[in-house]
């Protein structure tokens, strides 16, 4: 049921222990499967307290009445309450279940009721107790629905003075049982009555919580899909616009347009940064982000975050220089995680610290790594310090050209938090400001060095799929620049055709293609003799950005970066082929 009905059923109330038609279908399905397993701790209980009660019997009444009542209670009693416990292990219907078990209720206060009759047969004076342990029963340990106990304990009272008016009971002696029973009857039907309305209640609580949950939780999905698709559906075209003016600024480099090109390039990739925080932070904030952390080398970490952020270092001439990192140490972390925490610490430095150089460190600390993203700027002061690493804080008081949103540093804090690290900013003494973070240790994988660019071989066709027709053949045009050759085509099963007669060196793949997605082609070309790796493009950023070794697999995230496209190219190109790796 929606939240907006069961506020509705709330403000109601149910004095009448009763919700509208539809909830108290369910709310009955819900209390009679309880009931079920209420019923089997009951039936134990029940079980050794008739069986206490036939000791009792034997003790202390005569032996002709005892034979008869512990006849009654091990002949009828016994066996009702041992065939309602088997039920409750039976694949009937709760509710039928349920009328079973009020059955058996009333049996056995029917065989307490037999039991006193045999005493009066006898003219033995046995008092009417187990009329109120009965009652007991039924109101307080069997859980019983209000109205179903109430009629069920009415009826065997009933019976009960009945039974005592025909056996000649002395009418002020009746009258006084049938107060006492009847009061005691009275306050069994009003705890019953409040335990029925409490427990209505708490059910009432729990759907509401339930569907405000599930509420919650599809405006949450709700949310993040318009933000993954608004961000995926702007990425495409953002990619075409980058790969064009890469192209233009290759092949036109006058120095009339090249000014204009550097801007517009600098606003797409503004843009871009943008997207990627939003992106980021509202999958943080719905936890959708789950680490995969692998032992790392730091040093690569860092050569990496520095090959990404070039360019802007260019423009802002600004020297990043690794300033001690051995190539020993290693760090326990998500790659794709670490490498936007360093991408983010050095677009920071870049971009606010006003420094003409920025000093990258790693310093293994026992159990830890840290991290010192190290700038000699114009630091930072107190106020900033402490606010620094909160989501929207900007510290600039000059508006910029292209301004940010205040989240890289924030995105920084819940990625380090993840990886169960630690992050932070202090003074340098000579001025600037050194960011750090501190990830777990691990022993830096063992790697086989690539040869040298005189060894790398000649690389013979790239296969470009891609569906976008202008993102296509913008790529194609980049990669004849660079000086490689190039197949493309829009369907990835003609690419697979072609490659299957035409040797192929390099796949580069948009991930979404029709009938097909990129990865399911790279698994089929892998077959191919002479197939070196590929690369796969998509504006998915829930895909992790990042080399794959064993397979020889890129994941690049659109808009594409030149210069990690380039890198990824030679990368691949040092790699022996599969044909001669076999």
């Amino acid at each position: 049921m929606s939240v907006t009905e069961l506020q509705q059923q709330q403000s109601l109330g149910f004095r009448r222990l009763r919700f509208r038609p539809a909830l108290e279908q369910i709310y009955g399905d819900h209390r009679d499967r309880a009931l079920r397993e209420r019923c089997r701790p009951v039936a134990a209980s029940a079980l050794i307290l008739t069986l206490f009660y036939v000791v009792l019997d034997l003790a202390m009444l005569p032996p002709a009445l005892a034979a008869e009542t512990i006849a009654v209670r091990t002949l009828f009693t016994c066996p009702v309450i041992t065939l309602v416990w088997w039920l409750s292990y039976r694949p009937l219907r709760a509710h039928t279940f349920v009328l079973w078990y009020a059955g058996a209720y009333l049996a056995c206060g029917l065989s307490v009721v037999g039991i006193i009759a045999l005493a009066r047969l006898r003219h033995y004076p046995m008092p009417y107790d187990g009329i109120l342990m009965i009652l007991m029963f039924g109101y307080v340990v069997m859980g019983l629905p209000f109205r179903t106990v109430s009629v069920a304990s009415a009826l065997f009272i009933t019976i009960y003075l009945l039974m005592e008016l025909a056996s000649g009971t002395q009418a002020a002696a009746l009258a006084v049982n049938g107060f006492f029973i009847a009061t005691a009857n009275v306050i069994g039907m009003v705890g019953s009555w409040l335990s029925d309305h409490r427990q209505r209640a708490h059910f009432l609580d729990q759907q509401l919580l339930q569907a405000s949950r599930q509420q919650a939780e599809r405006e949450n999905d709700r949310k993040t899909h318009l933000i993954t698709v608004a961000s995926h559906d702007l990425r495409q075209p953002l990619n075409v616009i980058g790969l064009m003016l890469e192209n233009l600024a290759s092949s036109d480099p006058s120095a009339t347009r090249a000014p204009l090109i550097g801007r517009l390039k600098r606003s797409v990739s503004h843009l871009n940064s943008l997207l990627a925080s939003v992106l980021d932070i509202s999958r943080l904030q719905e936890g959708m982000v789950t680490p995969e952390p692998a032992a790392l080398a730091a040093r690569d970490t860092l050569e990496q975050a520095i090959d990404a952020v070039a360019d802007e270092a260019a423009d802002h001439g600004v020297a990043l220089v690794i300033e001690h990192c051995p190539h020993q140490t290693g760090v326990w972390a998500d790659p794709q995680l670490l490498q936007r925490i360093m991408l983010n610490l050095l677009m920071n430095s870049l971009e606010h610290s006003g420094a003409r150089e920025i000093r990258l460190r790693v310093r293994a600390d026992g159990s830890e790594t840290r991290f010192e993203v190290d700038d000699n700027g114009c630091g930072l002061d107190e106020q900033t310090l402490e606010r620094v690493f909160e989501p929207f804080f900007q510290a600039d008081a000059e508006p910029r050209e292209n301004p940010g949103l205040g989240l890289g540093l924030a995105i920084v804090r819940e990625l380090t938090g993840l990886m169960n690290g630690h992050c932070g900013v202090h003074h340098n003494a000579d001025g600037g400001s050194c960011f750090w973070v501190t990830l777990p240790a691990a022993r830096a994988p063992v790697q086989t060095p690539l040869p040298g660019n005189d060894a790398i071989p000649a690389c013979g066709r790239l296969l470009v799929v891609e569906d976008h027709d202008e993102a296509r053949f913008w790529v194609c045009q980049l990669l004849q620049n660079w000086g490689y050759r190039t197949e493309d085509f829009a369907d990835p099963g003609a690419a697979l055709k072609y490659a299957r007669q035409t040797p192929v060196d390099i796949l580069i793949s948009d991930l979404h293609l029709p009938g097909q997605d990129g990865l399911a082609l790279f698994q089929q070309l892998t077959a191919c003799p002479g197939f070196r790796g590929g690369i796969i493009m998509t504006a998915d950023t829930t895909q992790a950005q990042a080399f794959d070794a064993g397979q020889r697999l890129w994941i690049l995230h659109k808009p594409l970066a030149p210069l990690r496209l380039h890198a990824a190219l030679l990368q691949l190109t040092r790699l022996p082929a599969s044909l001669e790796s076999a």
